[in-house]
């Protein structure tokens, strides 16, 4: 029956999709909110949505002319929202016989970003401070969905929530090419990865809390 709870963000997501309101892409993340303290799982989790809430406020209004503030406002935001995730994530990280790989893949994750910030991302933004922002969120997420592959868990819950780290990785790098690389096309894609991240990662809650029990 828990499961059944994610329709409500899946339905605020929906709804966001037709009329793109921000009251209802917070009500995406704040009723994710309401299910993971419904589980009660850590601490953590929720306040890294509670955190999400405020850097979606500044990127949702980040239009105007204060648009580099508050873009700065809303990475500083989600930076604290993964700072959360990554406590979480490193709280249920093991050295298993996996680890080589896991090793590999945060590792060529890790080059390939960096290539992409130095090359590609780095040239387009005249901002100093942003690039500074830039550089220190993507390294965070980058930390997350490496800790997120290392984590003791059971399977299903390590997958929903490794997963949706992966989406908000893909979102975010979505919002890099359409904001400062004119890839304006790929703008449709942002806020579905950016929901999908956030109900998978409570979705792994209540696959955690049905395991432990």
């Amino acid at each position: 029956m828990l499961y059944l709870t994610l329709l409500v963000p899946a339905l605020f997501a929906v709804l966001h999709a037709k009329t793109g309101k921000y009251p209802l892409s917070a009500s995406v993340t704040l009723s994710c909110l309401a299910i993971v303290l419904l589980v009660r799982s850590s601490i953590f989790i929720p306040a890294a949505y509670a955190l999400s809430v405020v850097g979606d406020y500044f990127m949702a209004h980040s239009g105007g002319k204060n648009s580099d503030r508050m873009l700065l406002g809303g990475i500083v935001g989600f930076f604290l929202a993964h700072a959360c995730f990554l406590i979480c994530a490193l709280r249920t990280a093991a050295v298993t016989s996996a680890w080589p790989l896991w090793t590999i893949l945060g590792a060529l994750l890790a080059v390939g970003y960096a290539v992409f910030l130095v090359k590609t991302l780095y040239p387009a933004i005249g901002e100093r401070f942003l690039r500074i922002a830039a550089t220190a969120y993507t390294g965070i997420s980058l930390c997350v969905m490496t800790a997120s592959l290392f984590s003791a868990h059971p399977p299903l819950p390590k997958l929903l929530f490794s997963a949706g780290i992966a989406f908000i990785l893909f979102s975010d790098t979505l919002i890099a090419l359409s904001r400062f690389l004119g890839r304006k096309k790929v703008g449709r894609w942002i806020c579905p990865t950016y929901f999908a991240c956030h109900i998978l990662i409570a979705a792994s809650q209540i696959a955690l809390q049905k395991f432990l029990g």
